[in-house]
Parts: structure tokens; C-alpha cells; sequence
């Protein structure tokens, strides 16, 4: 901003504009547009809400094709077409993943209505972003309004007739998959015997596994999944397709479907196969595809008429039949998605050139020439000014078809630039008070991410890394790559309107509601982001800097200008207060600033986010008589973020609180290089066994814990007596999936009691670096090993069992135990102590994040 006010060269500002055009943050902020028509997102939707973990690879491609000014129509035919059209182009194969952001129920017996549904959902889609069309008011009959009858609706489904949705096609050059298939003959041949027996192992419960899945289909689907697949019909193969992907996805957790004796013998070879590691070549990229079943579609036919109908365009527009024929190159494929390419992107078609230069003219105005973007008929409403709208398209078509010369065109037209101080501003306003001729610019809320980003950004966390798989929001990448599941949107984008992505959305909400206010205000998370800016505030400053300076330096970074006269005046006589306030307050909680809160996933409330940070405060509830017992039941949900790459332990909870402890207990998830069992939950328990002898117990679930996704665990411990056995339970339940039953694994245990301690309880941390790393909610623990009927998961609450139960809530408090004469967790960890004075700059921090300056823009 500085450097822009102080150039003095005529062409400052077009130099602005092709330098912000130039850097990658263009197509990351684009991409967001164009992301939200195609109505993308990671996960699959519906109750499940499976995760999609290749989604990211087309987020990529198109921020990489707007980076590098890709022609808009290259851009729409790779996305309809491009395993047709550019076979040998890897990134034209991630482009047609266009057709898979719909939802999808991997797990639903009617396979038949989800793929009609699923055809339906593409057509509509299609017709919202290209055509700018609502397509699907003509799916039951003539539209009401428009001149599209319902014969059209399915003349553009039948385009996608063919389709087959594919997750095994690999995206990669020629010379890399020559590369990966030397690389794999040699990891095969060196592993080739140990391959062999863990084949043998797992073939009698993979067959277990496919027989009990495909118990949930009807007859007549049971007798197409067992078919030879050289049998099958194209629409049996696209029916398949869903059979298979159940089947594969309950195969996958196949380890823990055998006896244990098999199961044992199955990590064994597992740990023996990883030792190969080293030479297995990289996984190449397997992107979310689609291509065509067959060089033969299956019929599109209208329902209730039965009347079969061809492919083609809106019987206004072009009331022939097109000539289809497939590719001569190609097999397997109709080649119907081409000729829709290549017909949207003919020069001359009057809707989809159109229709992307008002979506462009729309998101630097506020709204398109053509008021709503996505739907050019009557109800959209007619431009107002249809010549200008023919006038940009003539020059986009000019120009290449070229999104970047669209934009400098009207960033740098008078009508963007013109300045609200008009002198004739109050005459304009009587004339036009809807604004309808743009005398004036819209005064804008920040959309959700937009939000995010400048938190972290103003607050110097920003993380500038580019690409790659999706992280949890709470990282401070930009928020284009942040996961976004369905179902479980981060709390803070989802209070300011970010959509659940089931629909094509053409246009963000912007509603100004209590709930974002008392969000910003009373979040935890924003108040840690307030101590942050001002750590940055006072680290860029010098010792003797007076407070004006620092406050300078303070409005400088939140709203890139010099704070007024008037504006410091208010800012120091805030802070003399506050710091009055700050000093004389005994806080409830006495939970620092730099205490991160955060939401789990498919839960209510908060939790508190943990890091592997040698920062991180250390969660612990003194040592008391009421938590040493020998039989107990400890439980948590959590979501994990990482695991260590050796074998050390990410540490839920321990009774054990020095390094050379030879008491108490640990449990929690241990690493990917664990010798016994990697990335599973492992209980360590010291104690006496019958023998009086003292003993080390370390047991591991067999469960395989995939990060990134909820969980409720548990593990019970009874100790043996003279009239019953010992017995240790582990629990574990996918709170992402209502369906999957709670796991419970159970063990001998040998010890008569545990080892005498009076260390204090540690939740996220244990033995010296031990550290868990991702969110925890709910943690309990009792005095008893409590059945499956009295866990946490089925009983919430507390019971005449619980020693503690801590629910990280502002309600008793944070760090307050639930019950009424509970034991409070208190942070042993290399927090920063706020004097009052810091706190109040704090403060001042928190309240200008929360200013409408920071939110807004004009």
C-alpha cells in the first residue's frame, strides 16, 4: 500500500494490476470461485460422509489453469471431456473430476435410484455452470417458463449416459510410468515370497469380508456383482461399480475382520513387507476420473413417456440430432462428451461465452451485469446492460478466450475506477438508490475464507506452501486448502456463510448474524490470534518505541493505512482502562491466550487443540488420592492430526509423568515406525502381577486409526483377583460414521494391582516429548472398568463411577472438571504470563479483528 501511494509513474495502478495478476494467489483466489460452482468438496456427503482423498489433485488443476491464463475453452472441454480429447495429458484426466463432486452414498442397497440420481445431479450441474440454465425446472415436464422442454433436459443427460466414474486411472506422463514400472518390478520381485503368504492369509477373510457386504443388495443385484465381468452389460458395469467400491472400502479394514491368531500373523508379515519401503516406488497419481463404460452407451429414456432419446443440444438452439461417432484413437468410449465440449465452446454459442464474462464482471462488482449468473432465463432476469455484456464477450473471444485480459479490462475500465466522492453523489442517490447504474461500489462483507486467510495473514502465520493434499483448517494454510467435508465445516467459515457444497452456488450468502460476534468475540481461537499479533506487534518493534508507535505499527498491519488523530487518542485512553481492568480481575478460568480452541468433527461444542510443540502448555491435573486406583475406565474423542514417524506414543492420557517412571499408566496412539503394531492405540501399564512380582504390561488394539478423522476411545482395566480374571478392553468407535459399530478388543491382564504413584494426570502429554498432536474433547475417567451400556459413548454425563470428567467447555470453564467437587486441569507448560499492560494491548488486538473495517471492504 505504501509503495502504491508513493509511486508517481501514470501507469502505477496498471502495474499493480498485472503484478497481482502475475502471482499465484490469483488462481487461489479465483479457483474459490469457480470451486464453488462446480460444487466441489472432499467428502462424500450424506450420513457417512466418507472422505475423498484425491480430491485435491483437480482443486490443483484448476488453480494452476487460471495461474497460467489457460483459454476458458481448453479449460471447459479438459472438464467435460478430456480422457477424450487429451488422452495423453495428465492434467485433462484430473479435469474431468468436474462430474465427481456430487454427492455420493458409498453404502446405499438401491443402487440403481443413486445412479439415476447421480446422472441427474451432472445434468444439472452442467447446465447451471455452462449454460447458465436451470436445466432441471425441465426434468418432470416443459419448463414453465423458459423455452426448454423436458425432451431437452434428457437429450443433455444423455451426453453423460456412458459415464463411469473411475479411481484407478493414473494421471502421469509416459516417461513416469515407465519410471514407476522398473521401480515396482524390483520392489516385486524382492518382496515376492512374503506377498505370496500374506495373499494366502488374507484370501479366506477378504472372501468373508465380499460375501457379508454384498448380503445388503437384492437378489437380482447379488447375481450382477457375481458375474463374470466380461458378462457384463455397459449399465451393469456402471452398477457394479458401486457394489465394488463397498466391498473395497470394507476389504480395506480386512486386518481387523480375521481371528487373532491370523490377524497376528498378518501384521507380521505387514512389518516384514515395510522393511521394503525404501525401495517401493511412489504411489503415481490416481485422481477422482471419469471416462465412458463402453463405445456403447446405455439408453437415455424419458420417465412415465418410455420414450428413448439421443444426445443433443436445446431444441431452441439446435433442433438436430448431432453426428456422434467415437474416437478413432480411443476404445471403450462414445465420444458424446466431446461433441457437448466442443459445441459449448464454439465461438458463436450464445450462452457459455456469456455466461463466464458476467460471472467475471460479477465477482469485482458484487453482481452480474445479468443479476443472477447462473440462470440467464426469465426468472434470472434480462441484463442491464446486454450491449456491454456482447461487448466484453466480443473482446474475451478477441483476446483468446483469455480469463486475464477479461479482468484487466474491466479493473482498469473508468467504471471500476470511478470514486464515490462524486460531486453529484446525492443526485445519483435520489435517482438510483438500488444502485442499478454503479455510481457508487458495494460496500462488501469479506466472504468466509477471505476471513480466515487475513486472521492469519495480518497475525504473521500465513503459511504461503502451495498445493498438495488438504490440512485441517486449524493450520494456517490458505483456506483454498483446507479440507472441507460436508458435514463438518471449520466452526468460523461456516458462521460467515461458507456453503455445504451440494449445489452449484453462483453467489455467497452475506448475512450479518449474533452468531459470528459472539464467535469472534468470545472464541478462544481468536483471542490465541490477538496474543499472536500482538507478539508480532512488539517482536518488529524496538525497546524504546513509545506506545503511538507501536500502535502505528498495529493499524498498519490489520488495515494496511496510519491510524487518525483521533483514532490513537482512543486506542491509548482503551488501553490506560483495560490495563486497570486486567490488573484488578481474578479470572475464572486463568486460561491463557495462547490456549487454542478448535471443533471435532460431527460434534457440538469445543475442544482444545494440542500440538507437537515444545510450546504447547501441558494439560494436568495435580496428584490426588482420588486418582490412584486400580481399576479404571479412561475414555476421550479426539481427532488426530499426525502420529510420529518412529515408534513413540501420541500420548492421549498418562499417569505417568517422568521418563523413568515404573508406575502408573499410559495410553494413547502409537507411531508408524512402532516394531509391534504402527498407528494403533497402546495402553502401558506398570503394576504387580500374582507372582508379587513387578511387571510392565504393553498392549496394542490391533485397530488401525486413520488421522484426520473423529473418534471416541476408550480402555478399561480390571485387575485380576482371587475369583475373577483380569481383563484389559480396548473401545473404539468412528464418530464419522453412524454405522460402524463400536470395535472392542480384549486382553488377559496379569497384574493384581497397579504400582503405587502419586504423579498427576496428563491429558495430551506424557513421558518427557510424548506429545498428541490434534484436537481433544471429551475426556472421563473412572474408577471402575465400566461395561459397554455405562461408556461415554452410549452414557454421557457423569455417573457415581467418574473421578473426572473434563468436557473443555466455557461452561464450568475450560479447564474445569464437570463435577461439583471436581479436580480442575492446571497448565504446567511455558506459556507466556501476561502483565496487565500486555494483556490489555491484547485486547486491543482482539477488538480490532472484530472491527467492520477489518470485515468489509469498499
Amino acid at each position: 500500500m505504501q509503495e502504491f501511494q508513493d509511486d508517481t509513474d501514470l501507469q502505477a495502478y496498471e502495474k499493480v494490476v498485472n503484478e497481482l495478476l502475475d502471482r499465484p494467489e490469483y488462481g487461489e483466489r479465483w479457483a474459490r470461485h469457480w470451486l464453488d460452482l462446480v460444487r466441489y468438496a472432499e467428502s462424500d456427503g450424506y450420513r457417512a460422509d466418507i472422505a475423498r482423498p484425491q480430491a485435491w489433485r483437480y482443486r490443483d488443476y484448476v488453480i494452476e489453469s487460471l495461474n497460467d491464463d489457460k483459454p476458458y475453452d481448453r479449460f471447459v472441454q479438459e472438464q467435460l471431456a478430456g480422457d477424450e480429447l487429451f488422452p495423453d495429458d495428465p492434467a485433462a484426466l484430473i479435469a474431468t473430476g468436474f462430474m465427481r463432486h456430487g454427492i455420493f452414498e458409498y453404502n446405499v442397497p438401491d443402487i440403481r435410484g443413486q445412479w439415476d440420481n447421480i446422472l441427474n445431479e451432472v445434468t444439472d450441474v452442467t447446465g447451471d455452470v455452462f449454460f447458465g440454465v436451470g436445466f432441471q425446472c425441465a426434468r418432470c415436464h416443459d419448463h414453465k417458463f423458459d423455452p426448454l422442454l423436458q425432451k431437452d433436459y434428457f437429450r443433455l443427460r444423455a451426453f453423460f449416459e456412458a459415464t463411469l466414474p473411475r479411481d484407478d486411472v493414473v494421471a502421469a506422463t509416459p516417461e513416469a510410468k515407465a519410471k514407476y514400472a522398473a521401480q515396482l518390478a524390483v520392489y516385486q520381485e524382492k518382496t515376492r515370497e512374503l506377498r505370496t503368504r500374506l495373499d494366502a492369509l488374507l484370501e479366506k477373510p477378504l472372501q468373508n469380508v465380499f460375501e457379508a457386504t454384498i448380503k445388503r443388495y437384492p437378489d437380482d443385484l447379488k447375481d450382477v456383482i457375481r458375474k463374470d465381468p466380461e458378462e457384463l452389460t455397459p449399465y451393469e458395469k456402471q452398477l457394479f461399480q458401486f457394489a465394488d467400491r463397498l466391498v473395497r472400502h470394507e476389504q480395506a479394514r480386512v486386518d481387523s475382520r480375521a481371528d487373532r491368531e491370523t490377524r497376528d500373523q498378518i501384521l507380521a508379515l505387514r512389518r516384514e513387507l515395510a522393511k521394503f519401503d525404501s525401495i517401493k516406488p511412489k504411489p503415481l497419481p490416481r485422481p477422482m476420473t471419469i471416462t465412458d463404460v463402453d463405445s456403447v452407451a446405455p439408453p437415455t429414456v424419458i420417465p412415465k413417456r418410455k420414450t428413448e432419446v439421443a444426445p443433443g443440444f436445446p431444441t431452441i438452439l439446435e433442433p438436430e440430432v448431432p453426428t456422434i461417432t467415437p474416437p478413432p484413437n480411443l476404445t471403450n468410449t462414445t465420444g458424446r462428451r466431446s461433441v457437448l465440449a466442443k459445441w459449448l465452446t464454439r465461438p458463436d454459442n450464445p450462452l457459455t461465452t456469456r455466461v463466464i464474462v458476467n460471472r467475471v464482471w460479477q465477482y469485482h462488482f458484487g453482481r452480474g451485469l445479468a443479476a443472477n449468473s447462473s440462470d440467464f432465463g426469465q426468472l434470472g432476469g434480462a441484463p442491464t446492460h446486454p450491449e456491454l455484456l456482447d461487448w466484453l464477450t466480443s473482446r474475451f473471444l478477441e483476446n483468446g478466450w483469455r480469463l486475464k485480459s477479461l479482468h484487466r479490462l474491466i479493473v482498469t475500465s473508468a467504471t471500476y475506477r470511478q470514486s464515490a466522492s462524486h460531486p453529484q453523489l446525492a443526485e445519483f442517490q435520489q435517482k438510483d438508490p438500488s444502485n442499478r447504474w454503479y455510481w457508487r461500489g458495494e460496500v462488501r462483507r469479506l466472504d468466509a475464507e477471505q476471513i480466515r486467510d487475513s486472521i492469519f495473514a495480518v497475525t504473521g502465520q500465513l503459511d504461503s506452501t502451495r498445493g498438495g493434499p488438504s490440512v485441517l483448517a486449524d493450520l494456517p494454510r490458505r483456506s483454498i486448502y483446507t479440507r472441507v467435508m460436508r458435514n463438518s465445516l471449520d466452526p468460523l467459515m461456516e458462521a460467515f456463510d461458507l456453503p455445504q457444497f451440494i449445489s452449484s452456488n453462483s453467489n455467497r450468502n452475506a448475512t450479518t448474524t449474533p452468531v459470528q460476534s459472539l464467535l469472534l468475540i468470545n472464541s478462544q481461537v481468536m483471542l490465541a490470534h490477538a496474543a499472536t499479533l500482538a507478539e508480532r506487534v512488539h517482536s518488529q518493534s524496538a525497546a524504546d518505541d513509545d506506545i503511538r508507535t507501536r500502535l502505528q505499527r498495529l493499524w498498519w498491519f490489520i488495515f494496511g493505512r496510519q491510524p487518525t488523530q483521533e483514532e490513537l487518542d482512543q486506542a491509548i485512553t482503551f488501553l490506560g482502562a483495560q490495563e486497570q481492568v486486567r490488573a484488578s480481575e481474578r479470572t475464572e478460568d486463568g486460561v491463557p491466550a495462547n490456549v487454542t480452541t478448535g471443533q471435532v468433527p460431527y460434534r457440538d461444542g469445543q475442544a482444545v487443540l494440542f500440538e507437537d510443540d515444545p510450546q504447547q502448555e501441558r494439560f494436568q491435573v495435580p496428584a490426588d488420592i482420588r486418582l490412584d486406583v486400580d481399576d479404571f475406565t479412561f475414555e476421550a474423542i479426539f481427532q488426530l492430526r499426525s502420529v510420529y514417524e518412529s515408534g513413540a506414543v501420541r500420548t492421549l492420557a498418562a499417569k505417568m509423568a517422568r521418563l523413568d517412571s515404573k508406575s502408573g499408566w499410559l495410553f494413547g496412539i502409537s507411531g508408524k515406525g512402532s516394531r509391534r503394531k504402527p498407528q494403533t492405540l497402546v495402553l502401558q501399564v506398570f503394576g504387580e502381577n500374582s507372582d508379587g512380582r513387578s511387571q510392565e504390561v504393553v498392549l496394542f488394539s490391533d485397530h488401525h486409526l486413520e488421522l484426520n478423522k473423529p473418534y471416541y476411545a476408550a480402555v478399561s482395566v480390571q485387575m485380576k483377583t482371587a475369583d475373577t480374571p483380569g481383563v484389559i478392553k480396548f473401545h473404539l468407535k468412528d464418530l464419522s460414521n453412524d454405522e460402524e459399530p463400536l470395535s472392542t478388543v480384549e486382553f488377559p491382564n496379569p497384574l493384581v494391582s497397579m504400582t503405587a504413584n502419586r504423579d498427576p494426570l496428563s491429558v495430551g502429554s506424557g513421558r518427557n516429548a510424548d506429545r498428541f498432536d490434534g484436537l481433544i474433547d471429551d475426556v472421563r475417567l473412572s474408577q471402575t472398568a465400566l461395561s459397554k451400556s455405562e461408556l461415554l459413548h452410549v452414557a454421557e454425563g457423569s455417573t457415581p463411577a467418574t473421578i473426572g470428567y473434563w468436557q473443555f467447555e466455557p461452561k464450568p470453564g475450560l479447564l474445569k472438571d464437570s463435577l461439583p467437587d471436581g479436580m480442575p486441569i492446571e497448565l504446567g507448560g511455558r506459556g507466556p504470563k501476561f502483565t496487565p499492560a500486555y494483556a490489555a494491548f491484547v485486547d486491543l488486538c482482539h477488538v480490532l479483528l472484530n472491527s467492520n473495517e477489518f470485515l468489509y471492504v469498499r
